[in-house]
């Protein structure tokens, strides 16, 4: 959620006013925690503070917290988040600035393989806004629709489990990919420990087994790494698509 200003706003009240629409819109159902950090930190004249002395798209909470828990090794609460931003004010600030909100669920998947098993194969897959690529991957994970299972060709990837309703086209095998690319401003590695570690900040506290699958899926990622780059990396790997 990014920190939007109405008329008459200045910018600490633009960042109260988000966290706790943050807290009550988004957290809340999903992480106790931190609907109840989000509502914290709009009470906290110093974190409101901080947060406004940012540059408007590196205030949403999202990025405050998985950056917070970036350096601290564990979600933030209040009064580490505040301890942070007091005594390694710099520190956060680097985080902040040079990462972005790229939450890579490999989940999607699951909503994804009925429709492209559709399509003629073998699919060659390109993705924009790829992160680390994990969403390329459909091919390596086993499913799970209710009972009807599609076995993957990693046996270590994670099974994505999903609960189809209507007249979902449930397909018989998972399609053949031949090729695949993903583009994104700021591409994720996940040979690199520090892109894998911050993947890993920016699942939520108390939201299941997602951390777990997203160990699962960089582990397998790491076997065979997908390809990701920047728009202006692809020109010449496009021209070779089959």
């Amino acid at each position: 959620m990014p920190v939007v200003a109405q008329a008459d706003d200045d910018a600490a009240t633009a960042v109260a006013r988000t966290y706790r629409e943050f807290g009550r819109l988004e957290a809340r159902g999903r992480s106790a925690a931190y609907e109840a950090l989000a509502e914290s930190v709009a009470g906290d004249t110093a974190l409101v503070s901080f947060i406004a002395s940012l540059p408007p798209e590196k205030r949403q909470p999202n990025l405050l917290f998985a950056a917070a828990r970036y350096l601290l090794g564990a979600p933030p609460a209040i009064g580490s988040l505040r301890e942070l931003a007091s005594r390694s004010r710099a520190e956060l600030t680097q985080v902040i600035m040079a990462r972005r909100t790229q939450t890579n669920e490999p989940a999607r998947c699951a909503v994804l393989l009925p429709a492209l098993a559709q399509l003629p194969q073998p699919l060659a897959l390109i993705e924009t806004g790829a992160s680390a690529g994990l969403n390329l991957l459909l091919d390596r994970y086993s499913y799970d629709y209710a009972g009807h299972r599609l076995t993957g060709l990693d046996p270590d990837a994670p099974t994505l489990r999903c609960e189809p309703r209507g007249p979902v086209p449930l397909p018989a095998r998972i399609p053949a990919i031949s090729w695949r690319a993903g583009l994104d401003l700021n591409p994720l590695d996940v040979t690199r420990a520090d892109d894998a570690h911050w993947l890993s900040c920016l699942v939520w506290p108390g939201e299941g087994d997602r951390a777990h699958r997203l160990e699962a899926a960089i582990a397998s990622a790491r076997r065979d790494p997908p390809g990701t780059g920047t728009p202006a990396s692809w020109p010449a790997t496009a021209t070779s698509l089959p």
